[in-house]
């Protein structure tokens, strides 16, 4: 048996082929099996792919809510099968109106961290349910009850905590939001301490929040009560939200970016997300070397991806921005000339150093969002990043209504070279505005072969979304992995020379001395760690899709199959 083909492979006489969970009739790919269930239950019961990929981003706001949830924002892009075409949305959430560039510094002069990280005044106004609302009503089937019911009967019933949930309410940012917010420790801990893994946990206040909108529209949450409730909190703390602000939300239809990579197409989100351009910008790149010859991880591979990160985030601390307020020029940074331009700056032999900022220090920045795909047998493709941007967002919950505020807003530049807590400087381009877009790193990409989705792919963890967005990529198309091999090997990332090279455990020692011996700053981790990163994917060949598991956290790959039978890989238990 193991020597008859399979999928176009075939193994040798002491093998036997890797299990790859597969089926016929859609999949999801997301950080949480919960939200991966959801998200199959929708299809089983007829939904499409759109369906599917509003309970699959509710259900995470519950299980996850230190990632995303309704108080925060997303882009998403969709292809619709039937109309044959794609819809890319820019919810990632704008400046109030009474924004202003200075509005993180103190009477010195220096950026006040308290004001960018903890405060109501880092909120920007929330997208999220108002883009959910468009996409349902243009591209889905069910209604706002349906595809609503996962997550209120998770909020009710309970689930069961996972890994991540139980690490991250173990944290200074859950102290600091336990002492300093009314709420916080009713919603998010147990008896004022942190989760522990495998306990239930409830939240009533968001199911009927989620009933509110189910029954009343969306427009109930921007217009009415919930609406209030946000303003008078977020502005008991500094914030400076107005109910015109939530009244006059209007996420942005953005026109997608699109490459080409050895045959496929690519197609990912424009600004003011940097992470599309940016990801085929890298592709154009390594498109002048023959990645598969030199091998995966050996350490010509593994240099010439550092050296073009190191090229692409020179670019992006200076291109990228809103660009309703600024100008981008996408069509540079996406040319096959320019890419060409950059890979003859990569000398074999050295690492090099390209950044016009400072050394970025990579302590800092987290994987404070969550990234998913979804697949139907109709042919439909949604993939969607969603975001409250830190852990706990800015940390201010709606008492009564079951949610924490986003703090998105610490995502613009401050001041001019100074970095966000991210870990990233920006000039002028990323000034705060009201109105304006901050910049981000989330990447959902969709790539096509002869005009049919092939993969679907993206991940949370700030920078290095896109450079782990990227190597789903490679990994898939240069090194023929599944995708569910490509989400679990061992990333890498490297932002400056200074900063390092980030290496997962998993490559070897040979080839970490010929990159140090290069000039390489190794930055390594040990088999009890793992990158800030989580990237989520799934692989359609053969008519089966084939999901990744995030490992890295709870895991959610799953199937549904032609029986109607589901499979989902994931270490957070159920009950």
């Amino acid at each position: 048996m193991p020597n008859r083909p399979y999928l176009g492979k075939e193994v040798s006489e002491i093998a036997m082929y890797k299990p790859h969970a597969a089926g016929t009739e859609g999949a999801v790919s997301c950080n949480n099996p919960y939200a991966a269930a959801a998200g199959l239950e929708m299809m089983k019961k007829g939904g499409n792919a759109i369906d599917a990929a509003v309970a699959v981003s509710l259900v995470l706001g519950v299980v996850e809510p230190y990632h995303s949830g309704i108080g925060g924002g997303c882009f998403h892009i969709v292809y619709h099968k039937e109309s044959n075409e794609f819809f890319a949305v820019d919810a990632r959430g704008v400046a109030p109106l009474g924004a202003w560039q200075d509005m993180f510094l103190d009477e010195d002069g220096g950026v006040d961290l308290n004001l960018t990280e903890f405060s109501g005044r880092a909120t920007a106004v929330p997208a999220f349910y108002r883009a959910m609302d468009n996409v349902l009503k243009k591209y889905g089937t069910m209604t706002w009850k349906e595809v609503s019911e996962p997550a209120i009967r998770l909020c009710r019933e309970g689930f069961a905590c996972g890994f991540a949930y139980a690490r991250i309410s173990d944290t200074p940012e859950s102290e600091h939001n336990k002492a300093e917010y009314e709420g916080f420790a009713e919603l998010y801990l147990n008896e004022g301490k942190p989760r522990e893994y495998g306990e239930i946990i409830t939240n009533p206040d968001l199911a009927d929040t989620l009933e509110g909108v189910a029954r009343n529209g969306v427009d109930w949450f921007y217009n009415g009560p919930v609406a209030d409730d946000i303003v008078k909190h977020v502005q008991k703390h500094k914030g400076i939200l107005v109910k015109e602000d939530l009244e006059k939300c209007t996420p942005i239809e953005r026109m997608p970016v699109r490459g080409t990579y050895r045959g496929y197409d690519v197609v990912s989100m424009a600004p003011p997300s940097s992470g599309g351009s940016h990801i085929i910008q890298m592709l154009n790149i390594l498109e002048q070397f023959d990645l598969e010859k030199m091998g995966f991880h050996s350490a010509d591979s593994t240099h010439v991806l550092a050296e073009t990160m190191k090229l692409m985030f020179a670019d992006r601390s200076v291109a990228m921005g809103d660009p309703d307020f600024v100008e981008v020029q996408v069509d540079k940074i996406i040319s096959k000339e320019y890419a060409k331009e950059l890979a003859s700056r990569i000398d074999m032999n050295r690492a090099g150093e390209y950044a016009p900022t400072e050394g970025i220090d990579a302590k800092e920045y987290r994987g404070c969002t969550s990234h998913f795909s979804v697949m139907d047998k109709y042919g439909n493709v949604f993939v969607q990043t969603q975001t409250i941007r830190n852990w706990w967002g800015c940390g201010v919950v709606i008492p009564g209504r079951g949610f924490i505020m986003n703090n998105t807003m610490a995502d613009f530049s401050p001041k001019v070279g100074v970095r966000t807590t991210q870990g990233l400087a920006y000039g002028m381009a990323n000034a705060v505005r009201p109105g304006k877009t901050p910049l981000s790193s989330m990447s959902p990409t969709i790539v096509l072969k002869d005009g049919e989705p092939v993969l679907a792919v993206g991940s949370a963890g700030g920078p290095r979304i896109i450079t782990s967005t990227l190597q789903l990529i490679i990994n898939t198309l240069d090194y023929g992995m599944m995708m569910d091999s490509a989400v679990k090997t061992p990333h890498m990332c490297c932002l400056t020379r200074d900063q390092g090279l980030e290496l997962e455990e998993g490559f070897s020692p040979d080839t970490v001395e010929l990159l140090e011996a290069r000039g390489h700053k190794i930055a390594g981790t040990t088999d009890f760690e793992v990158l800030l990163v989580m990237p989520n994917g799934i692989m359609k060949k053969d008519g089966q899709f084939f999901p990744g598991g995030t490992s890295r956290v709870d895991g959610g790959g799953g199937v549904l199959t032609k029986a109607g039978t589901a499979a989902i890989d994931g270490i957070c238990f159920k009950f």
